[in-house]
């Protein structure tokens, strides 16, 4: 069984102000996105797949559509979805305090999980911007951090899953390089492992897109786990790999293979493998 974790970044009003290219906001891109999260609805219903939604805590606050969606969050979960934190509005984790990150996860989880009206769904945490990609304990440094570990203790990955773990969240999307990867010693898996780390269950470098170069590695390969990535807003790009077409065709590849491929949601591991490391080649 190969298991495809898929994880879409749905940013929100609020995260596309406070994304990397913060003054490319139009009105419209912020519609465009959550249309493409219905169509996505639609998709997945009709291929009968799941994936993961992580969405900015924000965006389930009670508001005026389209800037606060609490019903469209609800219905992501009661067709078998499931909804992660992408924080509450979307910050550069490495430039806050503990105190503010503090904040920012438990009113996210909180208002996500009203907007559901489930209390402890939420269980899952993707960091906005990726960030931080340094992570001293397992070897790992990235300038883009800017503000480096000891100076800001959320630049260090080791740090945040300590506030999760202590916030009730279980599993978490990371990406970083350690030093035999970043000199390209040791290749890297580009759609990550999955593992244990001090009780926290650690999604790590996933894929961004649908191109045939990451449809060839799951059908080559023998993982048992793939970590893909996408943003809902992308889907409307026709020259990105995370296109409609390029999803279609994602989907048709890897469904139609004959393989043992099955679409699974990253919540599904976390009794079944909690103490175990996943994804070595076989």
């Amino acid at each position: 069984m190969k298991k495809i974790f898929l994880i879409w970044d749905f940013d929100g009003p609020i995260g596309q102000i406070n994304s990397t290219l913060p003054y490319n906001f139009h009105f419209e891109n912020m519609v465009s996105e959550i249309d493409h999260v219905k169509w996505l609805l639609e998709i997945m219903d009709e291929y009968a797949i799941h994936s993961c939604f992580a969405i900015t805590g924000f965006s389930a606050e009670q508001g005026i559509y389209p800037y606060t969606f609490p019903d469209l969050i609800k219905e992501i979960a009661s067709r078998g979805h499931e909804v992660a934190s992408h924080s509450w509005k979307h910050e550069w984790i490495p430039k806050f305090s503990k105190n503010q990150i503090e904040k920012s996860i438990r009113r996210s989880k909180k208002a996500l999980e009203e907007a559901i009206g489930i209390p402890n769904i939420v269980s899952g945490f993707v960091p906005p911007h990726n960030r931080p990609m340094t992570w001293w304990q397992r070897g790992a440094f990235s300038w883009g951090d800017q503000w480096m570990f000891p100076f800001s203790k959320l630049g260090n990955t080791e740090e945040l899953i300590a506030l999760l773990n202590k916030n009730d969240f279980s599993w978490i999307r990371v990406s970083y390089k350690n030093i035999l990867q970043r000199f390209k010693i040791v290749k890297r898996n580009p759609t990550g492992t999955v593992f244990n780390y001090k009780g926290m269950l650690v999604f790590e470098n996933h894929y961004n897109g649908f191109d045939s170069k990451v449809i060839d590695h799951i059908l080559k390969t023998n993982y048992e786990t793939y970590t893909i990535s996408a943003h809902p807003f992308m889907l409307g790009l026709s020259n990105k790999s995370e296109s409609k077409a390029n999803f279609i065709l994602f989907l048709n590849k890897l469904l139609n293979s004959g393989q043992n491929i099955e679409f699974v949601l990253p919540s599904s591991l976390l009794k079944e493998h909690k103490n175990n490391v996943l994804s070595k080649k076989k």
